[in-house]
This record gives structure tokens, sequence and C-alpha cells, in this order.
């Protein structure tokens, strides 16, 4: 009874497995491999092999994070596409919709519509928004479409055809032809991806889906073999953008909702080991060696939202609410054309990676203005497998940055982490502030190998009382990924005002859509007894041109449900703006299933706090730059620390996956359950 968790990200590949027999976790880091991610994959898998004496044999369950469908839409290489939508609408994809990025930026332009003009073709047919066929389809244009589609040489073909949510059998007919003139090619339907009304965020999310879709099944493929030669024969399951489960045959067929998958099980895994500690508001940040992932869970529950936005291009689906931010070790720092220090968000990657890894880089990155300043520990990075070079970092950053400013390299070096922690704090401010939420209320959950290391001077700008490294900082991505359920969200566009809405429609719209959930997680290997529903309605005031989430009991519905689900549109408009309008009439848009396929979660031991001295701890003593001099620090080794244990300000603590730096005004403590809980003094 095994469980592996592998995510990989910009700068390094993190591995952690769970034996459940003993409830002993281990964990490692390899290198990512930016042009072949699954050999990071393999390699971290046979490290952990012999370093740990593993038998892979026995691993049972293997979920995997990706940034594999994230890359390929970022960086724009997914596949040549062909997208089949209603005569007239050719040109939905390229208007968009007529909001501008920059607002008063005029030379601001969208990015390019991933499908050009020439592959983009009309199909004469029309389908009411009541699902009543108003033009019948005309399968003989299909199938000279399909003809030309032969002449260009395209990968997957994406189908979006005018109110195919309500009515999907035009569609359905299209993928058929399409499939039978072209049998070698893959078609993605907006009925089988995206069920719901707005026609370009729909056709957007679509033509995503098909894009990225052979990219990421070509690496499941190739990670499957890897895994079956390296000896581990159990199934593979990713993880999706909603915090949750799926098999690599699904996330082949929907690829668009792996987009997030990585940062997703970092903040499911922040709130597990939050919750064992005590705290159930946070603000959960994932500083890596490319980006910084910032998200707020109120009471335990994570912030979700139905679309996003990936290099430019929207897609609509459920997912958790995540910010992510160019402000990664990895970040590069220069000098603009105006004098001015920025940090980001181009950034150095695995591959050279900052100076200081001596690959050959030649521009500073935030790591290397830590290891000049003395917070990393040249001879301990990544537990002692990567050597920091100091005096080629000072080099890079004396001859970019702090000469060309007229300052030491210690000051210039200081200014970076400013600036980059200026981009962190205003991505928490996005997630907590903009949205009605005092950061002082919540808890700052810091992870990822960089995090712990900018935690305390991120939690004394904020003025937040406190913080909390989990054990293992640098993978908790992976973590989470053994913490996540089998999940599927359902939306199905349901157009009806609630007072003249018949309860038993509704109930009828909710029964299908648990059918095709069971049959889905029935065949994923979840036992019925598992499997939970949870319902939603997308609601608004007739007139509105925005939709309200509000949850709906399970079962069948009678007439004082629906009372109760207008009062409820009202509660929640009134949280979220201030006042309801409750003689206006209200109305559902789309209803909403997720499907939950309940795991086991990894039990973690907890220890007795005791009164032991953390001078067992103590490594010795460093010469650090702090706040403009230099001062001899007391570092510490975390796999010493004990819980009960305490240690004061100014110091560091250091291990394996991470390095976290203590500032005066905060103090630390160790938990029942290794947890290091920082808190403002006074």
């Amino acid at each position: 009874m095994i469980k592996l968790g592998v995510d990989v990200g910009g700068t390094f590949t993190d591995l952690v497995v769970f034996d459940e027999s003993t409830g002993k976790i281990e964990l490692t880091k390899v290198p990512s491999t930016p042009r072949s991610p699954d050999e990071g994959v393999l390699n971290g898998i046979r490290k952990l092999a012999s370093q740990f004496a593993i038998d892979l044999g026995s691993i049972d369950f293997f979920i995997h994070g990706t940034t594999v469908a994230t890359n390929a839409l970022i960086e724009r290489k997914g596949v040549k596409i062909a997208l089949l939508t209603t005569a007239g609408f050719r040109d939905v994809l390229h208007i968009g919709r007529q909001t501008r990025p920059k607002l008063y930026d005029f030379f601001e332009r969208r990015p390019d519509p991933l499908v050009p003009r020439h592959l983009r073709f009309e199909v004469p047919e029309r389908m009411l928004y009541t699902g009543a066929i108003h033009r019948a389809l005309d399968e003989s244009a299909v199938r000279a479409i399909a003809e030309d589609i032969r002449r260009h040489e395209v990968g997957v073909i994406a189908v979006c055809l005018l109110h195919a949510y309500a009515n999907p059998a035009h569609e359905e007919r299209v993928r058929d032809i399409l499939l039978a003139e072209l049998p070698d090619l893959k078609v993605s339907i907006s009925s089988d991806v995206l069920p719901e009304f707005k026609e370009y965020e729909r056709m957007s999310t679509t033509v995503i889906n098909a894009y990225v879709m052979p990219i990421v099944e070509r690496y499941l493929q190739r990670i499957v073999t890897s895994l079956r030669g390296a000896g581990v024969n159990t199934g593979l399951n990713i993880m999706q953008s909603n915090g949750g489960v799926m098999t690599a045959e699904a996330a082949g067929q929907k690829s668009v909702h792996t987009v997030l998958s990585g940062p997703a099980a970092g903040v499911l895994g922040g709130i597990e080991l939050s919750k064992m500690a005590g705290f159930e508001n946070l603000i959960t940040i994932d500083m890596g060696g490319t980006s910084f992932d910032v998200s707020l869970a109120h009471r335990g529950v994570p912030s979700f939202s139905t679309e996003t936005d990936i290099g430019g291009h929207p897609i609509k689906i459920p997912l958790i609410d995540i910010k992510t931010l160019g402000a990664g070790g990895g970040s590069i720092a220069r000098i603009d054309a105006g004098g001015a220090l920025q940090v980001g968000p181009e950034s150095a990657g695995a591959d050279p990676g900052p100076v200081c890894y001596g690959r050959g880089a030649e521009r500073p990155t935030v790591t290397d203005a830590n290891v000049v300043l003395g917070y990393l520990n040249p001879q301990y990075f990544a537990g002692g497998d990567i050597r920091l070079d100091v005096e080629r970092a000072r080099e890079a950053i004396r001859k970019n940055i702090a000469a060309p400013m007229r300052l030491s390299v210690e000051d210039a070096a200081e200014g970076i982490l400013r600036v980059v922690n200026a981009t962190m704090i205003r991505g928490i401010r996005l997630v907590s502030v903009e949205r009605g939420f005092d950061p002082r209320d919540f808890v700052l959950v810091c992870f990822g190998g960089a995090g712990p290391v900018h935690a305390v001077r991120l939690a004394q700008e904020l003025n937040m009382p406190t913080a909390l490294v989990p054990s293992g900082p640098g993978v908790t991505c992976a973590l989470g990924l053994l913490m996540a359920d089998f999940r599927h969200d359902y939306s199905r566009t349901f157009l009806a005002r609630v007072k003249t809405l018949a309860p038993a429609a509704l109930s009828a719209v909710f029964r299908a859509m648990e059918e095709i959930a069971a049959a889905q997680m029935l065949a994923e290997g979840v036992a019925q007894s598992a499997i939970v529903f949870h319902r939603a309605a997308d609601m608004r005031y007739e007139g509105q041109g925005y939709e309200l989430s509000v949850p709906l009991p399970n079962g069948e519905y009678e007439a004082a449900d629906l009372i109760t689900l207008t009062n409820e549109l009202g509660r929640i408009h009134r949280d979220g703006y201030g006042y309801a309008m409750p003689s206006e009439a209200a109305e559902i848009v789309t209803v909403r299933l997720t499907a939950i396929g309940l795991r086991p979660k990894p039990q973690f031991r907890s220890e007795p706090l005791g009164a032991a001295d953390a001078q067992a701890a103590l490594k010795g003593k460093r010469r650090v730059y702090m706040d403009g001099a230099f001062h001899e620090i007391r570092v510490y080794e975390r796999r010493l620390l004990s819980s009960g244990m305490q240690i004061a300000a100014p110091a560091i603590v250091e291990q394996f996956d991470s390095t976290t730096v203590l500032f005066d005004g905060y103090d630390l403590s160790v938990d029942s359950f290794k947890n290091l809980i920082i808190r403002r003094k006074g």
C-alpha cells in the first residue's frame, strides 16, 4: 500500500512516497528536464527507489501533476488544428470580447487566435437556443470540408456549433462524419468539453482542448511506458485544475482540465496540513523556481472559479482560483529603460537556471540574490545535490545591477528581493483585500523551494501575525497530490425563471447528470459507496450580466425548495455586493454537479510536544546580510528539530528541500506534526 505523487515544476521535479502500513513519508527532488519532462519523472523515480530502497512494484497508486498543457499553451507549441463552426460565426474566435487587455495602451494587442482564419470552416446549419433545429445540417458540406482539411495536414479538429449546449445532435453528427472521412484525426466537440452558453468562451475552451490534447496524450503515453519499464505496474492518475483526480485516459480526452494541475495540488496540500495544525483560514503561497502561485482558503475550503485566462486565451472550466505571477527563484533581475530595477516575469528556469548553478547563465536571479546575502547555504542546496557558485552570482549582480545603480553588491541583492517581494504582495492582495478579506485574519502557508525564504518578509509587509511552513515545503505540491479525491465537474445551461420553474424539471436535469457522473466514477474504479454529489446553480437577477454560484441540496425538489433557492441568492448577493434585490425576478442560468470519489488520505503521525532545547539542532553560525548590515546568524538543521522546540529570531532553518529565514519580529516553534509555526512577537 504505497502511494507515489510526482509534481513537475519549472526548475525541479518533486516526488513524495507514502507507505500506508508504516505511516512513513519519503521525499526527493531532481532537476526538471523541460525539453522532455518525462525524463525528469523517471530520473526521480529511480533516485527515490535507490535512495530509500523502495520496491517500485509495490506502488499501488501513482498520481502526477503536470504543466505540459500549460507550457504548450503559453509557448504556443500545440498542434496544428482546424475549427468547424456555424456559418456566419467564423470570426468569433478572433473578435472575442470587447475588453482591452490594457485600457490605456493603444499598442497592446491580443494574442493571435490558435486557429488561423484559413483553418476556420463554416458549416451550413443552425440550432436555436431552445434546442430546436432552425436549419438542418448540410452533411455534404461537412464532407467537403473534411477533404479540404486533409490537404492542410492538421492534427486535431475542434467543432463548436451555435447553441450546441442546448442540442448536441449537429455537433455529434459532424464528429461522426469527420471521423469516417479522416479516421486518423481526433475530434473535440464543444458539447463534450463545455456544454454551456457564451459562444466565445465555449469556442476558446474547445479549441484549447484540441490544441493541447495530442501533446498531453503523447506525454502520458511516454510516462506509462517509462513506468512499466521501471517496474511500476499501477495505473497513471492525473491531477486536475479543480483539485480532483482523473485517470490518464480521461486526461487525454479532456486535456484542458490539466492546465493548472500542479498548483492545485499545492493548495490542497496546504489546506490539509494547516487543518492538522489547527488553522482553517489561510493564504497559500507556492514560490518555485519559475513562478509564484497564491490562493485563499476560507474555513478550510479553497476558492473556486469557473474561468481563467492563460496567455490571453480564456478557459471556462471549474478550477481552484489560483493567481500565478512571474516571481520565482529563477526570475531574472534587470534595469529597465527608465533606470528602475525590475524582477521577472522572465525566468532562467531549469536550464540554464540561476547564475550560481554554474551552467552558463549570465543574468542574475532571485536565487542569486539569496545566496549572495547568505540566506542560502551554497553547500546544502537541494540537500547538497547542487553546489552554488557564490562568486559567479556576486559578479552577475555587480555587473548587471550594482555597478549601473552605484550600489554595493549586497544592497543590490536586497533591492532584488524587495522588488520580487512587492510583486508577491500584490498577488496576495489580489486574492484577499480585493475580495473583501483581511490578510491579518489568515495564516500565510508558505511552500515551494523558495517560499519559506521570503515568508517572514511577506508576513511583515502584510501585517500577518502567523505563518506556517510545512515539514516538506519544497514538495508540498507532490504531497497534495496524495490528498486529492477523484473529481469530475459537470455543467449544463438551464435557462429558467425561478417563479415559473417546475421543481420536477430541476430534479430531472440533476438526476440525468448524476447518472452520467456515477457511470464515469464506477468506470474509474471508484466504489459506489465512495461517490458523493454536490449540486449548485449559477443564478442572477433578471437583466444582470453575471451569475453567482448558489449551492442546492440533493434529492427531489418541491416548491418550497425554489423559494429557499431565491432567498439564498439574495444572501450570497448581499455578502458579495452589500445588497440584495428581493423584488427582482431570480433566474437560473447553469446547473452544475460536482462528483467526488472519496479516497483514503495519508494519516500523519503526531508527536507529543516536548521541552527540548533547539540547541540540539544548531549547526553553527553564518555571516548574513540583513537590513543593510552583516550579522552572525544562528543556523539550524530542520530534521533535528523536534516537536515543542522554539527558535528566536534572527535565525535560519535549513533542510533538504528549502530554507526558512527568520527575521526580527517573528519567532518560531515546532508543532506536533513538525510544521514550523512562525508568530509575530507581542
